[in-house]
């Protein structure tokens, strides 16, 4: 088989690249941002409310409620690691799995902003709605400009074994 050139054959270092940054962006914020999350949220939010004037039970609630989002991204990293691997492999549905992937990643950050803007009344979205919405776009955008390149290479791939 002729050596493959082109950019449909680095999709899927694109996609671990983004999958890894997320991963270590949610593992991050988890890590350093316990004491200061909940206060950086009710600031944004305009609230005159102090962290101190909430009952140990209440801190606690809405201190999960702020980290739970994170642990699912972090499922959703380590997801996408998957999808990166088999968009390496040339699997089967490595190409849908992929797509589907940035696209929920961006469905994830409209409906963030959104009820953050909308609903919540913020003056801007949290900085992490923009983030996880690049990370959405750039997998989306490269799949959809490598999708015939790297499914006629998939086919090859899968009828050589």
């Amino acid at each position: 088989m002729a050596k493959e050139k082109g950019f449909h054959k680095y999709v899927w270092v694109i996609m671990l690249i983004l999958s890894v940054m997320l991963l270590a962006w949610c593992l991050l914020v988890l890590a350093f941002s316990r004491d200061t999350i909940l206060e950086d949220l009710i600031r944004l939010a305009g609230s005159t409310l102090v962290k101190e004037d909430l009952d140990e039970a209440a801190l606690g609630f809405m201190n999960m409620a702020m980290l739970k989002p994170l642990w699912e991204e972090v499922w959703i990293g380590i997801f996408g690691i998957y999808c990166a691997l088999a968009l390496k492999g040339h699997k089967p549905d490595a190409w849908m799995l992929s797509f589907f992937w940035g696209i929920m990643m961006i469905a994830n950050a409209v409906i963030q902003g959104g009820y953050e803007v909308l609903i919540l009344g913020w003056s801007n979205a949290c900085m992490q709605t923009y983030f996880f919405f690049l990370i959405g776009i750039i997998p989306v955008v490269a799949l959809l400009l490598t999708r015939k390149k790297y499914l006629r290479t998939a086919k090859l791939v899968d009828s050589v074994h």
